[in-house]
């Protein structure tokens, strides 16, 4: 039976990636993407999810169908300086650390989850209880990944990463040599040594983690994609190009309102948008409310009745990313 079970995985993992490739490249027009939506979309019952929310929004509803996925920010604090990151140049609000019962209780309530990214703004591996929050998702059926600048990636971290349940990694690599030092004040040959340390004691272990990078593209960076990519892609299990957000006029209504994905900040309280780095589009408080009545409370569903009829506020007003042909955006 577990061989059975293991060849029907492989099956269902196939047909989706297909599906997913298609979608991404005739339906999306964005063919780059397919990876990260196939890691989030690894079943049939959450490809069945992501299709209901999206035809929510092409619709136009109010409510979306299904949460199924957050981001769970365990801090915004961050012990590098990026050139192109608000969190040291510009965020208003105060720095902390999120409840380990707070973590818990949102899982616990959320029932549905498949899927959490631990981090949103900040260096998550800064939380000194990271690694029990990723095994208490675990426990409970949920699949992690984490973003980090990788600078805490000591021999003691590289053994409590692989002793976690962590699924995924993705470290944020700038460029060249140059570029990335320049940008994050931290040397990218330290950064790099790190990562295959990472890697060698992963393969040695037969650990299951992915370990992925990711660079932000925007003028300082765009002219070392192709270097960037032909080091990584020999390396990392997934290189992945993000566009820099940037302050461009919103024509479209946002499919992020539909996709199944809220952010809770570190103190609970819970915005609609990923770019919403200050808390302006704060729809509740996770310390007091379940996600699944914020999901589609009022504020969110009056949100979204203004998406459709393109009355877009402050934040959402000026949400843009940077413009290139070497990367498609992620939102629109």
């Amino acid at each position: 039976m577990p061989h059975t079970t293991s060849l029907w995985h492989r099956i269902e993992k196939a047909i989706i990636r297909g599906l997913v490739s298609l979608i991404a490249r005739f339906y999306l027009r964005r063919p780059d993407q397919t990876e990260i939506i196939a890691i989030k979309i690894p079943t049939f019952k959450v490809a069945f999810y992501a299709f209901m929310n999206e035809l929510s929004y092409l619709l136009g509803r109010p409510a979306g169908y299904r949460l199924y996925t957050l981001n769970l920010e365990v801090t915004n604090a961050c012990n590098l300086s990026c050139e192109m990151c608000p969190v040291n140049h510009g965020m208003m609000r105060a720095k902390g650390l999120m409840d380990f019962n707070l973590f818990t209780k949102i899982i616990d309530e959320t029932p549905l989850l498949e899927f959490v990214l631990v981090f949103q703004w900040g260096e998550p591996l800064l939380h000194p209880r990271l690694f029990e929050m990723i095994d208490y998702a675990y426990m409970r059926g949920i699949r992690t990944m984490i973003t980090s600048n990788g600078a805490l990636l000591t021999d003691e971290m590289i053994g409590r990463i692989l002793g976690s349940r962590l699924e995924r990694i993705t470290f944020s690599v700038d460029g060249t040599s140059e570029t990335h030092t320049q940008i994050r004040g931290f040397p990218y040959e330290t950064l790099k040594k790190s990562i295959l340390s990472l890697k060698a004691e992963r393969d040695r272990r037969e650990s299951t983690l992915k370990i992925d990078t990711s660079m932000v593209v925007w003028d300082k960076t765009e002219p070392h994609v192709e270097a960037y990519l032909a080091e990584w892609t020999p390396i990392a299990d997934r290189v992945q190009l993000v566009p820099r957000l940037a302050e461009i006029a919103r024509r479209n209504r946002c499919r992020e309102l539909w996709r199944g994905q809220l952010v809770v900040f570190w103190d609970g309280r819970v915005s609609a948008c990923c770019v919403d780095y200050d808390g302006q589009l704060i729809l509740g408080d996770a310390n007091h409310e379940r996600i699944q009545d914020i999901w589609n409370g009022p504020k969110m569903r009056a949100l979204r009745r203004a998406h459709v009829k393109r009355r877009f506020g402050a934040i959402c007003r000026g949400c843009g990313e940077y413009r290139t042909e070497k990367v498609s955006p992620r939102f629109s």
